[in-house]
């Protein structure tokens, strides 16, 4: 569990960089999968954060946790208007 707390920004970072990929090869299912993962990783954080830690570790994972479910409903709002752009190119083509 260490490993997961010391290192959640750079785990956020990679399912990032997976999001852009999926969105590169057009799988939409998968795009939407992984910014929903980003928002439960986030969340889980935070919620591990409150439960099991205390003192100022416990704010320092919060935070980071905070940090991620943003960077996650920020990568489903992309992911979404992508969709939606990609779908009015459909039908006016």
């Amino acid at each position: 569990m260490s490993f997961i707390l010391n290192n959640c920004m750079a785990i956020s970072i990679i399912f990032v960089v997976i999001l852009f990929v999926s969105i590169v090869f057009n799988n939409r299912i998968a795009a939407l999968v992984i910014s929903f993962v980003t928002v439960l990783f986030g969340s889980f954080l935070l919620l591990y954060a409150f439960a099991k830690i205390s003192g100022f570790d416990a704010i320092d994972i919060q935070i980071k946790g905070i940090i991620i479910i943003g960077e996650g409903l920020i990568l489903l709002v992309i992911t979404s208007i992508f969709i939606a752009v990609q779908e009015t190119k459909k039908k006016t083509v």
